[in-house]
């Protein structure tokens, strides 16, 4: 029984010498590109991790050495925490106006998903020259946080600088991150 008719050819040992290696190189170029895509979502996951741990620390530390009067709570796991920021200031401005501002941030944690998100309210006050406007505003900060590694503290007995400790947990990644704040002096 013959396989092939006689308009018929099959492969050369010359074209399987070529085609395997090739094959062979294509197979490890899929097997790269599958590691690296396995490991881009690790990278992700830790870059989102890191960004959501700046970003609370970046707003906090902005109102909290703006800030004149700071409270907080002693745990961060109680339901009814917060950090509490609040200062106010006066000038007259290049065109001589009179200018008086007052800001009120809260920052509050709200369970999501298991962990938790970081919450913004200020409330605040601008008057030039006896127009006044008022804001009242709610924003997320940041999310993915896990507050039983989190903590607000004063470092020293004179209250003048306080720790804040965000801790963000996406996936398998963990970030952590200790802001020390110096809020301004009252008066």
């Amino acid at each position: 029984m013959k396989l092939f008719k006689r308009n018929e050819k099959g492969f050369t040992l010359v074209e399987l010498l070529v085609a395997i290696p090739i094959v062979g190189v294509l197979g490890l170029a899929m097997g790269a590109v599958l590691i690296q895509l396995l490991h881009s979502d690790n990278i992700s996951q830790r870059m989102v991790a890191v960004r959501q741990v700046q970003t609370a620390g970046d707003r906090v530390s902005q109102d909290g050495v703006q800030a004149q009067y700071v409270t907080f709570g002693a745990d961060m796991t109680d339901e009814d925490w917060s950090l509490n920021l609040a200062w106010t200031g006066e000038w007259m401005d290049d065109s001589g106006d009179y200018v008086l501002r007052s800001e009120n941030v809260t920052y509050t944690l709200v369970p999501k998903n298991g962990l938790y998100e970081l919450q913004r309210h200020e409330v605040g006050s601008l008057t030039v020259d006896g127009d006044t406007t008022e804001t009242d505003i709610t924003s997320i900060v940041a999310r993915y946080l896990d507050v039983d590694q989190m903590w607000c503290q004063w470092e020293d007995d004179d209250e003048t600088i306080f720790s804040f400790k965000v801790v963000s947990v996406v996936g398998s990644k963990t970030e952590e991150r200790t802001y020390n704040i110096s809020p301004r002096p009252q008066g």
